[in-house]
């Protein structure tokens, strides 16, 4: 234990994996790496004050699953550590999700742990892997032609919410530490074969390329770090401009892509994606590349637990609904319109000017009649705009702007407080509104705004 514990602990205080008070969520399964974590862990305890509880997943895929359980349990029970026990009809959640054997006992293991986390506020999760995992993942991820976020799967905080304090060891030095110290762990039996790719990569290549270059786990821990600080880069980029640009969390307008390195927009297109569904499971890099050129087509898109359209350059999910609203508006001010993630300004202003888009209008003070009504536009709704000789129909004016029918509810109508239409929001001004020549102020500047 003292040959070990002082790195990690300090490792723990450096990267600020733990903090007191917190509960500490182990993924724990019995095997080396997993004892090694939960005695550690329990060691830190006489210096750190935090709850500690092991989070067991039964696959259930193996013959000695009901036997390892049981093991996991006897183990927690002469340790004094508190147990929480999972499990999932693999089979199921494989055939729905379209995944391999492998994917889906991992996923179902991380949803099984997000599941206790929401339970416990503030609860992080302690995960086992060491460096020599990270260089194993790294290959896979390689293999299966992964980008920036699976190249860089494992690292030591995720979000400050899944940590991994076994990063700065190898699988070399977790055994020495269990052998020191005398203590017993599960021997997973399909660990020796070579079923599984990890396992081939274990065996087979990883003592290949360690005699080329035998600090071969070092390198990847650092090429890992740096893609990872790459990939948050572009993650934060588009989330911020998701962050602005999009609406009702769900209609993307296409132009948030214009000017956007191609590295950037498949960032962009993946978050927004992940956003949509939920994951990202079964999408992968042939969907980026679809949803990209359907930008340019025009044409919907179905994706694995996702069909999405792409109309008048607004990309939204086929399902997206948006509900009925109706506001008062009683003066000046800011009101806002939360069914459809925007708002209405009102200013008094002593000067006319011309409005810059059709997202906003002026009108003579004297001609409204307060309150003002904004609601989503009707079927039979008409007016007269401005410099048109005809009264046309509302639906039609926001056909014509480019908005899908879809979505007409984003285009608010305001009437005055008797009744006529005032306007529709990206559409020309009511011609009974309109400002004549030399007309004396005040005037109402109104606006639409996200």
């Amino acid at each position: 234990m003292k040959l070990i514990f002082p790195a990690f602990k300090k490792n723990i205080e450096q990267n600020q994996l733990l903090r007191p008070g917190d509960t500490v969520l182990v993924g724990f399964s019995g095997g080396k790496d997993s004892v090694a974590l939960a005695v550690l862990l329990q060691e830190l305890q006489k210096h750190l004050p935090f709850h500690l509880v092991a989070a067991y997943f039964n696959h259930g895929l193996r013959r000695d699953a009901g036997q390892e359980e049981k093991w996991v349990r006897a183990f927690c029970a002469a340790h004094g550590i508190e147990l929480e026990v999972g499990s999932r009809d693999l089979s199921r959640f494989r055939e729905e999700n379209r995944l391999n054997l492998e994917h889906a006992a991992s996923l179902s293991r991380y949803d099984f742990f997000a599941a206790l986390a929401k339970k416990i506020p503030g609860a992080r999760v302690a995960t086992a892997h060491n460096r020599s995992d990270l260089s194993e993942t790294f290959f896979i991820k390689l293999f299966r032609g992964s980008g920036l976020q699976g190249l860089s799967a494992i690292f030591q905080n995720k979000e400050k919410k899944i940590i991994r304090p076994l990063l700065i060891y190898s699988a070399a030095d977790i055994t020495a530490f269990l052998q020191r110290n005398r203590l017993e762990f599960y021997q997973d039996p399909t660990n020796l074969q070579d079923d599984f790719l990890r396992n081939r990569i274990r065996h087979n290549l990883m003592p290949a390329i360690e005699q080329i270059e035998p600090d071969i786990e070092n390198r990847i821990f650092k090429t890992v770090l740096l893609i990872q600080d790459e990939f948050d880069y572009f993650q934060r980029q588009a989330q911020a401009i998701l962050n602005n640009k999009l609406i009702l969390g769900a209609v993307l307008p296409a132009k948030a892509f214009a000017g956007l390195h191609p590295a950037q927009a498949r960032h962009l297109a993946r978050e927004y994606l992940r956003r949509q569904k939920g994951n990202l499971l079964g999408v992968g890099f042939e969907h980026i590349a679809d949803f990209l050129q359907s930008l340019e087509t025009g044409r919907g898109l179905s994706l694995p637990g996702l069909n999405l359209k792409f109309a008048k350059g607004l990309i939204f999910p086929e399902k997206t609904r948006i509900g009925e609203y109706r506001l008062s508006i009683n003066g000046e001010g800011r009101w806002p319109i939360p069914e459809i993630g925007r708002s209405l300004s009102l200013k008094k202003v002593s000067r006319f000017r011309l409005p810059a888009t059709n997202s906003e209008i002026v009108v003579p003070s004297a001609r409204l009649r307060f309150p003002l009504n904004l609601r989503p536009a009707r079927s039979s709704d008409k007016y007269q705009k401005i410099h048109s000789p005809y009264r046309q129909s509302v639906f039609e004016m926001i056909r014509s702007s480019g908005v899908p029918a879809q979505l007409r509810r984003l285009c608010p109508l305001l009437e005055n407080g008797d009744g006529e239409i005032i306007w529709v929001c990206g559409s020309p001004l009511a011609a009974a509104f309109a400002v004549e020549d030399a007309a004396p102020g005040p005037f109402f500047h109104i606006k639409i705004t996200p």
